[in-house]
């Protein structure tokens, strides 16, 4: 970007210098765009990545992947799927890990829901990293993550929902209720909750 000479054109402005076309160059300087951090790849196999240093991503993980949860100081699971609720617990339970489940209906997905899965995560973290998955790890869990990014990190709706759809999770575009979840007024009734419920505490 380049930089204007702020002194000269202070200068200028004071003895009353009519400058075109400096004037014209400062008014296209735009403010600095966020920048925004796309959630980064720890293992693409099982879709596997992280959001922040203490929140990451996944579809439903196997006995195999099990070393993937100590690596990376994973404490807590919370499970989204509705069907097939147990697979954690048969596949990855283990001492020290925490599995939770909260599941959600891809297709009728409410603000409530959400906002009680952001404060579970809230609150996990204190203890340490969290794993949020559902099946395929793009449709529940990339509403979830994307509803964190808004409510809990500052994005703004569109880069979370862009990250949503257009990042390398495999979201299922079937699901066209889930990108109309990302409006103001589903983000408004999802703060309001979430404050009741730290409020509850």
């Amino acid at each position: 970007m380049e930089v204007v000479n702020l002194g000269y054109l202070c200068v200028a402005l004071a003895l009353g210098v009519c400058l075109p076309a400096e004037a014209k160059r400062v008014a296209s300087i735009e403010a600095p765009r966020v920048l925004y951090q796309w959630a980064t790849p720890v293992e693409q196999s099982v879709n596997l990545f992280r959001v922040t240093p203490t929140l990451f991503r996944s579809e439903q993980l196997q006995a195999k992947d099990r070393a993937l949860l100590p690596q990376n100081n994973i404490k807590t699971i919370i499970n989204l799927r509705y069907f097939d609720r147990d697979d954690d617990q048969e596949e990855l339970s283990q001492p020290g890990l925490k599995l939770m489940n909260h599941p959600l209906k891809s297709w009728r997905i409410k603000p409530k829901e959400i906002a009680a899965v952001l404060y579970e995560i809230e609150q996990a973290q204190k203890q340490g990293g969290v794993l949020v998955h559902c099946y395929h790890g793009a449709d529940r869990t990339g509403l979830i993550i994307g509803m964190h990014r808004i409510v809990q990190q500052g994005w703004s709706i569109d880069e979370a929902k862009r990250e949503m759809v257009e990042g390398p999770y495999g979201f299922h575009t079937v699901w066209r209720n889930i990108p109309k979840m990302y409006n103001q007024d589903t983000v408004n009734q999802v703060r309001l909750e979430l404050a009741r419920l730290r409020a509850a505490q």
